[in-house]
């Protein structure tokens, strides 16, 4: 059986690997949907009779969740730079992501148990139905972030043939995890700061 080509090496047409290729693809669909969901944000608010109002009173949540999914974030690169390096540590720095995600996954679901404790439910306002949606929406990609996590822990081994194509996988997965990062301090400002 022989091995699928460019998995690691360079592609001459497109200068980046397979793997990377595919999640620059992915991200890219993803950026279309995020894309429409802002722009539908943005025409509801616009056409809003009332003004929408930030949910400052869940700002200091949200900081502490944005601190959190940036720090998952941050322990993907490293793991990806500790596979590279043939470290025994990745999937301590793996573990250490996946808790990090959890924990922002925690605060999400403490503002939506607060929110529909005052009954701001998705039906409550057009507003607190875009708040559902995009939260929503981000948390299932960190949930998806998650499960190939796990993946990637489960398939990495300290084995020397291995580290090349472990590496590769952790840089894909951190470059998913920087667009899940990025999608967030959107959705972050949007909701709790404007």
């Amino acid at each position: 059986m022989s091995a699928i080509p460019y998995t690691v090496e360079r592609r001459p047409d497109t200068g980046v690997n397979n793997v990377q290729l595919a999640m620059w693809l992915f991200i890219a669909s993803e950026v279309m949907l995020f894309g429409g969901l802002f722009s539908a944000y943005f025409m509801l608010r616009a056409g809003a009779p009332a003004a929408w109002l930030p949910l400052r009173e869940h700002l200091a949540t949200a900081v502490q969740g944005t601190v959190t999914i940036l720090a998952a974030g941050a322990a993907l690169v490293f793991a990806a730079r500790l596979s590279a390096a043939g470290s025994t540590r990745v999937r301590a720095a793996l573990a250490a992501s996946a808790g990090f995600a959890m924990v922002f996954g925690g605060f999400k679901f403490a503002d939506y148990a607060s929110l529909l404790a005052h009954h701001l439910g998705p039906a409550a306002s057009t507003q607190m139905a875009t708040y559902f949606l995009l939260t929503g929406v981000h948390l299932l990609h960190v949930v998806g972030g998650l499960i190939a996590i796990a993946w990637v822990a489960v398939r990495t081994s300290a084995a020397p043939a291995d580290r090349p194509a472990a590496a590769n996988r952790l840089r894909a997965l951190a470059l998913y995890w920087g667009f899940v990062d990025v999608v967030w301090v959107i959705i972050f400002v949007l909701l709790y700061v404007v």
